[in-house]
């Protein structure tokens, strides 16, 4: 069995994002045709409020991984320059 709807739709598509290249929103059915206006802009409303969730997110996951890469760095400059010192002075 084939049943046809039809349903109004919001594609927002967001070039300038880092994280998201379209959004697709599905318009209630009720909705009337008046505020489809302020629906669109509800639409890029809620898109924005994600991507900066979704921004938060992706930077505070980073932030342990940088410590552990920053002090692994230090450890590492620190034996090169012990063995730098110990081989100079043989």
């Amino acid at each position: 069995m084939i049943k046809g709807v039809t349903k109004k739709i919001v594609e927002i598509k967001s070039p300038a994002s880092d994280y998201f290249e379209r959004a697709v929103l599905y318009l209630k059915a009720d909705l009337p045709e008046a505020k489809k206006h302020e629906a669109i802009k509800q639409a890029g409303s809620y898109l924005n409020s994600v991507e900066a969730e979704a921004s938060a997110y992706f930077r505070r996951d980073l932030r342990p991984i940088v410590a552990v890469l920053a002090l692994a760095l230090g450890i590492s400059l620190t034996a090169l320059a012990a063995v730098l010192i110990v081989v100079t002075k043989i």
